[in-house]
This record gives structure tokens, C-alpha cells and sequence, in this order.
């Protein structure tokens, strides 16, 4: 059998440097916002509640779905013995 390349792990946080990042600005954004009497204490609860909860719950339904593509192709080129690609 040939020799395989070894698996490459990237040591990159910057995922979730980014998540922090935009739940920071929303709110610093969100409390100038209401200062300033544009929004209300409702409306930033809901923003708030929106980029914390469902912004990465999105890009974590996108990445798995990527993982899981990128896996279907690897295991097309394997032997059969050592993966197999099951359409249901």
C-alpha cells in the first residue's frame, strides 16, 4: 500500500475569535443604538439573542455539512475495505 500523507489539523482559533468579536460589536452597536433611542431594550435583547444563538448555530450546521461532503469524496477513492459510501 502506498504511504498516506498524515492528516493535517489546523491549530486556527479564529473561528471563534470571530463569534466573540461579533457578539462584542452587536453590543457596543446595540447599546449606542438604544442611547441614542433607536431601538429599544426589547429589539437589542432579540439582536443579542440572535447573533449568540442562531448566527453560530448556522455556521456550525454549514461546517458540518461541509465535514461531511469532504468525507463522502475521501471515502469514494478509498478500498473498499477500509471505507465505503452507503447512498440512502
Amino acid at each position: 500500500m502506498a504511504e498516506q500523507p498524515p492528516i493535517i489539523v489546523t491549530d486556527n482559533t479564529l473561528e471563534g475569535q470571530i463569534g466573540t468579536l461579533a457578539r462584542y460589536l452587536v453590543a457596543a452597536a446595540g447599546a449606542f443604538a438604544l442611547g441614542k433611542g433607536w431601538i429599544d431594550d426589547e429589539t437589542l435583547q432579540a439582536l443579542t439573542a440572535l447573533v449568540t444563538v442562531a448566527a453560530p448555530m448556522a455556521w456550525g450546521i454549514y461546517r458540518t455539512y461541509t465535514a461531511k461532503q469532504k468525507l463522502i469524496a475521501t471515502a469514494q477513492f478509498a478500498p473498499n475495505d477500509v471505507a465505503q459510501v452507503v447512498h440512502k
